[in-house]
């Protein structure tokens, strides 16, 4: 026995093989139950949105005094990718993005906003008086599986609060749950509406009613009494503890009778008015709950344990308050890991009567024993590397389902043939680990080399992928040790002790055949390579009509419903806007439920979501339809109703898509210094995105202008009468906007007394000029006696990109219609804007057309680093550099099969079919080193080159052929897949003719690049 003969080690140890295959079979069935379950895989979100509010300031205030203060000092933030701004009139966002190459994302992105929060705080006192945070959102990636909406007809929102405040409560209870957040409750206002008309009779002032209303309800102390019995303390009385308390404050008029205020103003109860987020279920007014899962839990326990809780507490709720389900992500998990559990299983099912076929029923039941140990294995590595059960993961498993066999195939027949040769099963064994163990371990390294790109590559796709290349290379090295040391002892235990005895296994009629046409591939090697490379240039311009993609879109039910009103809309209109869209859905068959979010974005219910930041002017609206086809109908009749009915709205409706995402289909950015002459080129961008045939709702992320009323001061007279323009300001603020100037206290509820003039007259423009601005004297006069009012315009939205001034352009696209495609067909037109570009302008891809660009760069960057490790692999294997120089040749031509196939089935070359084809590429190597190294033993062993090229392949026929219809057929469950389909279709094509042309073009190239002379053939037979 050698040192290192696995094979031997495990047939003279029978008690420890047997105990460690039972020991794998039990971990894996252990660890395949604890594996988490999610329908993607979690990633490390690497943006972090600022907030910064600036009362009164412009657009371009807040931007050159606020927002550009803070990029200055993030610039110098380690791994910063960009700084992207967005400037309203009184607030602003900053976007923090850091590095998608960013190293161990999950360690290091905490640290780094931290360090983002501290730069901040440097420089916070350089900020305008008057500047309020900024806010930092660094939970922006958390993510939310499950959210209920608490709603009912008969009750307003503060009886809805309090039943899911009692909710949240008692959800906080479950260990599995981390967080519920509340979503769209409507804080509770005491209005205070003043008349000018009552208040000019009853000669009092804004300003005197402000004091009086402040000082009735301060919370003062009054001291203590220390006696001999101890202390106590005095509690001052009047105190607001209901709105008939603040209508009781007395208020003294100018001519000394003593009023309350309910004589001087309307005095009532109610929510913050406008709002500022709402939520609707199904067309009701609702409070939200949404759910967060606790670290290193399961989104199903998730469900299980929450909605068996809430099932429980439906009991405690008013009657008439319902909690609605308005989305169940965990559901989906369920439903897909479902499905993706019958594709493995079918998988399985397929590879197993592949084997059985092929091989016969002992030969196949040897083979089909080593499938539950490698997967008892790789379940108990994805456990340790915290990979979960999840569409990649799983989509890993079945498209390495194929490939595991080969291995033990190549086992199981090279045991065999030394049998019938003579040898018996020990031995057998023994010299099957010594002749092929290496070469398939170098053609597994090759493989595994082949999914390696995407581990390598500095991309966030890098962690999304992990699933892929983690569980593939686990698993095909666990099926080289598996077939190594554990498929020959089940060999010796199930083989017969005795085959049929004959020297040449391979002289039946079809392998005569066989034979014969390898030898005419041998002998007429060079009109095979023609052929070959006509048929790789016919590929070649097959692959020209296949289209380019970068993730597709999902498979789910659901629809996204975005709808925008202009920017200076008011918030009400917002409100009817969203009335609108629930009447359009209540017409609509084949909905299950739908939920709307006014003024903001639905939670993050999964990783790959767009997340709108807050603006007043926008409704998200989640719809839930019973399956997809119903989804794409309705997303086609949603457009076209909106477009029709709704005119004044911009709108996108979509399903969601797989992989990392963007704001549109189509973004493009423009940057420069200066701001007229950059909307002079977004306006050309524009033009040219819209005159493309499959463009539509083109617009820019400079929305604006907006309406202004310039008030003009006499600064002069404001002077004479001790007012100052800050004070008429915040006074105006007051009258009109609404102010708190008290807080009326409930419990643990604090509800500001909001100040304000009547509805007629603060939202009645023709009003204006009579708005009262009180004086120092107590008296007051009419606006208009103080200032000039002029209508005017302003911008109402800058965005910068890394501290310049920039324009994104931004277009939606049919679903059939690729991003990539468009950008291609748009280039020329891009670069000829470009060429009239003044200096220190630019003109740039975003969105998609972005992140594609970064990830086929950065795995092209990795792709030397593979093909080095590729060389080194084959040289220390074959340790010739015209054999490693052959095995390389072979590797692209799998890419022939697949681009004729997606050609064929009209499918784009997407992101993952990309990795299905450097997968490929290993594939093809991995036959070929095997292929070769046989050659070469043949030719130690006495036999000509010629002799050995020909009967090597035919020796290797079966295993090459069974391997790839095993592989191809185990694919067959992914076609209808939409994320694995293309990839599936990819590799099942190129694999189909990379066996064809192992088979019959590796000879031929062998031959032609060793000149190996044709020659009358002797078999060994012979």
């Amino acid at each position: 026995m050698t040192r290192y003969n696995l094979a031997e080690w495990g047939l003279r140890r029978p008690t420890l093989t047997a105990y460690l295959i039972g020991l794998i079979l039990l971990a894996g069935t252990v660890a395949f139950f604890r594996l988490g379950q999610t329908d993607m895989p979690d990633w490390t979100m690497r943006a972090m949105p600022i907030r910064v509010f600036w009362p009164g300031a412009t657009a371009e205030q807040i931007e050159q005094q606020v927002v550009d203060k803070i990029e200055r000092k993030l610039q110098d933030t380690p791994h910063l990718d960009s700084l992207i701004s967005t400037a309203k009139p009184g607030e602003a966002w900053i976007w923090v993005n850091l590095e998608n190459s960013l190293p161990n994302p999950k360690e290091v992105v905490p640290e780094l906003w931290y360090q983002v929060r501290k730069k901040v705080g440097d420089i916070r006192h350089t900020l305008p008086p008057g500047v309020r945070g900024p806010y930092f959102n660094d939970e922006f990636g958390d993510v939310y599986p499950l959210v209920y909406g608490v709603w009912g007809d008969d009750f307003d929102y503060a009886e809805l609060k309090d039943q899911a405040d009692w909710l949240r409560e008692e959800l906080l209870r479950l260990p599995i749950v981390e967080k519920v957040v509340m979503i769209g409750a409507q804080p509770q206002r005491v209005y205070v509406d003043l008349s000018t008309a009552r208040l000019g009779n009853l000669r009092v002032s804004p300003l005197a009613l402000t004091e009086a209303i402040a000082a009735h309800n301060a919370v003062q102390a009054a001291g203590s009494i220390e006696h001999i019995d101890g202390r106590l303390r005095l509690r001052l009385s009047g105190q607001f503890t209901n709105v008939d308390d603040v209508r009781r404050v007395p208020v003294q008029a100018a001519d000394g009778r003593l009023l309350t205020l309910g004589d001087l103003a309307e005095v009532s109860a109610g929510y913050q008015d406008p709002a500022e987020q709402l939520m609707r279920v199904n067309g009701h007014p609702a409070v939200g709950l949404a759910i967060s899962m606790a670290a290193g839990g399961n989104v199903v326990d998730l469900r299980r344990d929450v909605v068996a809780l809430m099932q429980r507490l439906e009991a405690g709720l008013t009657v008439g308050v319902q909690a609605t389900l308005v989305a169940d992500e965990p559901q989906v998990v369920t439903h897909t890991l479902n499905k993706f559990l019958l594709k493995l299983a079918v998988a399985i099912g397929i590879v197993l009567l592949v084997s059985y076929a092929t091989l016969g029923l002992r030969s196949g039941l040897v083979v089909a024993t080593a499938f539950p140990l490698v997967l008892g294995a790789t379940f108990v590595a994805m456990t340790l590397l915290d990979i979960d059960l999840q569409r990649i993961s799983l989509g890993a498993l079945i498209i390495s389902l194929g490939l595991l066999v080969d291995d033990a195939i190549i086992i199981v027949e090279m045991m065999l043939v030394k049998m019938r040769q003579g040898l018996d099963r020990f031995h057998a064994a023994s010299a099957a680990y010594t002749s092929t163990s290496l070469p398939m371990l170098t053609g597994t390294l090759v493989m595994i080399a082949g999914f390696m790109p995407i581990a390598l590559a500095k991309t966030a796709l890098r962690e999304f992928m992990f699933g892929l290349y983690g569980v593939i290379a686990v698993a095909l090295l666990v099926s080289w040790l598996v077939s190594v040391l554990f498929t020959p002892y089940l060999a010796y235990r199930m083989l017969p002790a005795r085959v049929a005895h004959h020297d040449e296994v391979y002289d039946t009629p079809f392998y005569r055949r066989l034979r014969a046409v390898v030898r005419g591939c041998v002998d007429h090697r060079w009109a095979l390579l023609a052929a070959v490379a006509g048929l790789s240039a016919l590929a070649a311009l097959a692959g020209r009509q296949v289209e380019k993609q970068f993730f597709p879109l999902t498979d789910r039910p659901d629809l996204i419903v975005e709808t925008w009103l202009p920017e200076n809309s008011a918030f009400t209109a917002s409100e009817a806007l969203a009335r609108d869209i629930d009447r359009l859905l209540e017409q609509e068959p084949g909905i299950e439920r739908w939920v709307s979010y006014v003024g903001m974005d639905t939670p993050r219910i999964f990783t790959d979501l767009w997340i709108e930041l807050p603006a007043h002017n926008v409704v998200k609206t989640y719809v839930l339809t019973t399956d997809r086809h119903t989804r794409d109908r309705l997303r086609e009749a949603l457009r076209t109703r909106i477009a029709r009915e709704l005119p004044h709205a911009r709108a996108r409706v979509n399903a969601f898509p797989f992989g990392m995402p963007a704001p549109s289909s189509l973004e493009y950015r423009v940057t420069g210094p200066d701001k007229e002459r950059l909307r002079g080129i977004a306006a050309q961008l524009r033009t040219a995105v819209q005159e493309h045939p499959q463009t539509r709702g083109v617009y820019l992320s400079w929305r604006g202008p907006v309406s202004t009323v310039q008030v003009q001061l006499d600064h002069a007279r404001l002077a004479a009468l001790g007012l100052s323009g800050q004070r008429l300001g915040q006074s105006l603020d007051m009258l009109l906007s609404g102010q708190p100037v008290t807080q009326l206290r409930d419990g643990d509820e604090t509800i500001d007394v909001v100040l304000r003039l009547t509805e007629d007259e603060r939202t009645r423009l023709g009003y204006l000029p009579n708005v009262p601005v009180p004086l120092a004297d107590g008296t007051s006069l009419p606006l208009g006696q103080l200032a000039r009012l002029e209508l005017a315009v302003e911008d109402g939205v800058f965005t910068r990109y890394n501290r310049q001034p920039a324009v994104m352009v931004y277009a939606d696209l049919p679903w059939f219609v690729q991003p990539l495609d468009v950008d291609a067909q748009l280039a020329d037109q891009l670069d000829t804007l470009r060429a009239g570009l003044p200096l220190g302008y630019h003109l740039e891809i975003g969105g998609i057309g972005e992140l594609s660009a970064e990830v086929d760069a950065a795995l092209g960057a990795v792709v030397p680093i593979i093909l080095v490790a590729i060389i080194t692999l084959l040289m220390l294997q074959l340790q010739h550099l015209g054999l490693t120089a052959l095995v390389l040749a072979t590797a692209p031509l799998g890419i022939i099969g697949v681009l004729f196939t997606l050609w064929a089935v009209d499918l784009p070359l997407g992101l993952v079919a990309q990795l299905g084809v450097l997968a490929l590429a290993g594939v093809t190597m991995r036959n070929t080193v095997i292929l070769v190294d046989q050659i070469r033993q043949d030719v130690a062993a006495g036999l000509s080159r010629y002799e050995a090229v020909i009967e090597s392949t035919v020796r290797r026929f079966r295993p090459i052929v069974v391997t790839a219809a095993a592989a191809i057929l185990a694919l067959l469950p992914l076609l209808t897949d939409p994320f694995w389909g293309p990839m599936a279709y990819a590799m099942m094509g190129g694999l189909a003719l990379a066996t064809v042309l192992t088979v019959l073009f590796v000879p031929a190239l062998y031959a032609a690049c060793f000149r190996v002379r044709p020659q009358p053939f002797a078999s060994l037979a012979a």
